[in-house]
């Protein structure tokens, strides 16, 4: 038989295979007495026994004859079969049918996914003999090459899609199209086929693919508001598994590693099949309100970010290619003890802020946070925050990526404006040819807030707002009140404004110490740099590509907009101080309907902690606050439509209109 048409009877057994599994896994769903389950016990041995005996037999070519391979298989199938009879003995001749029935998940889940990794390394062998050399003596790699292949992939991908198929009408919708989306990201896995143009092809669509599959478990947990215990564990188990995959696919971009990845895929087949082979797996337990468990919410935010962190490296990896490692500079880990520390931490800081700080990264989550600013446009009924909310995703689009990645890649010489991105220089040292350009930042932003207040940075051109502002993210405000650390913080009380003058003077002492040693390093004064960075380069990068998602991804804890209620921010504190003197303030229409007002939703609105606009409204008619960035959420709460910006273009409105009298 040709080569050719064994590959395809070995693919077409493959689907047969993914298919009569799928079947099984679905028949072990339902279940119900100890005949169903014994069934299911017979089916997976021998499937099972099947792919040992074929395994025997590849091992030992020449010394076991085809006739004894299959002795091999029956006897296989024999001796897996008789524990399990023993078991239904057992289920028959007892009431307590939980724990057999519990049995029999864990059973399935180890053998299914035992078979499908037994028939690909059986197919690996039968295709390449001298693969068996591979299998003898690195057991351990043949075995991760073989999940990673798509003879693994694909019939577990299969399984998946047509399990949730046979099982939708027992499945909720939301659960139905997590398990579709599970089972197209594995399909797309890059390393199943070793070839260019699948590897080049399924990186960017399987990213595509678990960016909208984010963006739709975002917007669902903003809808529901609450899960089932089953469900939130499960989510959180999923977003452990990506982060893993993601890893595992950066790791075999840079080394061709499969280890990694390989582990991740059975990881997710594991609690995948733990979950479908029982029927009422998700109506298991109490609702649980995750906006009121800030650890569930922190491990979300946390796996979440992992994942979409290694998803923008292997973006990278694949579009620079071996270059992007080497451009991030990284230090020799050699020396004494002390500069291999040094060097560690040196390195920890330039990779994730290399990522982080990296045009495929910035473009995945601008996409991500992006399509959630849309759905909070939808539900927003105030037209100029809609309008702000349209411009923020224009500024982050234009600013953070078109501009410096693509349109004018040397932003920093050609633009200084653009390129001395928070104030502080993101592309070079405060050289003497710089000083003029960073004031004249500091100036034309300074003039901005004056007249429209610090919303021009905080809630248009920083990147920050498209992140806090989406439906999901802007949701997580709630722990401003729920969580003893961010009612603190984002309240502003004794331990909130202590916390803001620590951070916000230690922000500010570093800035200016590395900016003074940064320009004495440029005259050549002196030669002070960083594992040959710019100090204040690498300043930029410590505070604005890691600790700023730090802060971030710790809203759970810290309260929404910690970047405002912490003082990390200098850019945004400057700023805001000069909004207190200018023009920008929220009015009232009418006063009186502040004080006949119940609900002061206003209040609650507010995703910085701005509690003091009812009182504020009613005594004043107005409310002016350093911290008040003019996001609108009160304006858009206030259920009379009472309250509305005013800035620079009122007062020229007022001053025409009295002119005109």
């Amino acid at each position: 038989m040709g080569t050719s048409a064994l590959t395809y009877m070995l693919w077409i057994f493959m689907i047969l295979m993914g298919v009569s599994f799928a079947y099984i896994i679905f028949y072990a769903r339902n279940a119900i007495n100890a005949l169903q389950r014994l069934v299911v016990y017979l089916l997976v041995g021998m499937m099972n026994g099947m792919f040992v005996g074929v395994l025997v037999y590849l091992i030992f070519p020449g010394a076991i004859t085809i006739y004894a391979g299959a002795e091999i298989t029956v006897f296989a199938m024999f001796i897996e079969i008789i524990p399990f009879l023993l078991i239904f003995f057992r289920d028959v001749s007892t009431s307590n049918a939980p724990r057999p029935t519990s049995f029999m998940r864990y059973y399935v889940l180890v053998f299914a996914i035992l078979s499908e990794l037994l028939m690909s390394m059986d197919f690996r062998v039968i295709l390449n003999p001298t693969a068996i050399h591979l299998l003898t003596s690195q057991t351990v790699g043949f075995i991760a090459s073989s999940v990673s292949s798509y003879w693994f992939i694909f019939p577990m991908s299969l399984e998946m899609v047509l399990t949730a198929v046979f099982s939708r009408q027992s499945l909720r919708k939301t659960i139905f199209v997590v398990f579709v989306f599970q089972s197209a990201i594995m399909f797309l896995s890059p390393p199943a086929i070793n070839a260019t143009l699948w590897n080049e092809f399924t990186i960017y669509l399987a990213g595509a693919v678990m960016t909208a599959f984010f963006i739709y478990i975002f917007e669902t947990l903003y809808r529901k508001q609450s899960l089932m215990r089953t469900e939130s564990n499960y989510v959180i188990l999923l977003m452990c598994a990506y982060l893993l995959m993601m890893a595992g696919i950066f790791i075999w971009q840079i080394d061709r590693s499969l280890y990694l990845f390989s582990l991740s895929l059975v990881f997710e087949m594991a609690i995948y099949l733990r979950s479908i082979t029982e029927k009422d797996h998700f109506d298991k337990g109490s609702k649980t309100y995750w906006l009121a468990d800030k650890r569930w919410s922190f491990s979300f935010l946390l796996t979440v970010f992992i994942a979409e962190f290694f998803m923008g490296g292997t973006f990278d990896m694949q579009f620079f290619g071996s270059s992007f490692i080497s451009s991030l500079n990284l230090a020799t880990l050699s020396g004494s003890f002390q500069t291999v520390i040094s060097a560690f931490l040196y390195d920890f800081v330039a990779f994730v802020g290399g990522i982080t700080g990296s045009v495929w990264f910035l473009v995945m989550m601008g996409i991500e946070m992006g399509s959630l600013v849309v759905f909070k446009i939808k539900v927003t009924r105030d037209l100029e925050t809609k309008v702000r909310l349209g411009l923020l995703i224009v500024a982050y689009a234009t600013y953070s990526v078109l501009i410096p990645s693509f349109i004018i890649p040397n932003t920093v010489s050609n633009y200084p404006f653009l390129g001395w991105s928070m104030g502080i220089g993101s592309g070079g040292p405060v050289s003497p040819l710089l000083i003029l350009p960073m004031v004249l930042t500091y100036v034309i932003s300074g003039i901005l807030s004056f007249l429209f207040g610090s919303r021009q940075l905080c809630s248009v051109f920083c990147t920050a707002p498209l992140m806090y502002q989406g439906t999901f993210y802007d949701s997580m405000k709630k722990f401003n009140r729920s969580s003893n650390g961010a009612k603190s913080v984002t309240s502003f009380n004794k331990t909130g404004s202590r916390i803001y003058r620590v951070v916000s003077l230690t922000v500010y002492a570093s800035i200016i110490g590395t900016a003074v040693i940064s320009y004495l390093d440029s005259i050549g004064k002196i030669s002070l740099y960083i594992f040959g960075v710019d100090p204040e380069y690498f300043l930029y990068i410590l505070y604005f590509d890691i600790l700023w998602y730090v802060v971030f991804i710790t809203m759970p804890f810290v309260g929404s907009y910690g970047c405002v209620n912490t003082g990390y921010c200098h850019w945004g504190n400057f700023n805001r101080f000069i909004s207190k003197f200018g023009f920008f303030r929220l009015k009232v229409k009418d006063t009186n309907q502040c004080v006949t007002c119940k609900t002061k939703d206003c209040a609650q609105a507010c995703p910085v902690g701005n509690y003091g606009q009812p009182g504020s409204f009613i005594s004043k008619g107005e409310y002016r606050d350093g911290r008040c960035i003019g996001i609108g959420d009160c304006v858009n709460a206030c259920p009379y439509d009472n309250i509305f910006y005013y800035d620079v273009r009122h007062w020229i409105k007022e001053k025409m209109s009295v002119r005109n009298k």
